[in-house]
């Protein structure tokens, strides 16, 4: 499931990131760089471990940005 903040105003993105469920794309920005009022809130929660990061080219030139929220970790037993 993927859900589009990259027109929303900024402090979107860990709110959203907060609620979606393990797996989930969020699409902070769309466009030709990684930009938007989305992208430094994008990189501190990857850097905490949060999100993984990665693009999607969508066009010549343009591509999603998009965080994906990772799956809880399995425990072997």
């Amino acid at each position: 499931m993927a859900i589009d903040i990259s027109k929303m105003s900024s402090g979107m993105f860990l709110t959203t990131l907060d609620k979606v469920d393990p797996g989930s794309e969020v699409i902070y920005h769309v466009g030709k760089y990684a930009a938007g009022p989305h992208k430094d809130d994008a990189l501190v929660a990857h850097r905490l471990g949060h999100c993984l990061l990665y693009q999607r080219r969508l066009d010549v030139g343009i591509f999603a940005y998009i965080a994906r929220k990772p799956q809880a970790a399995r425990v072997s037993k």
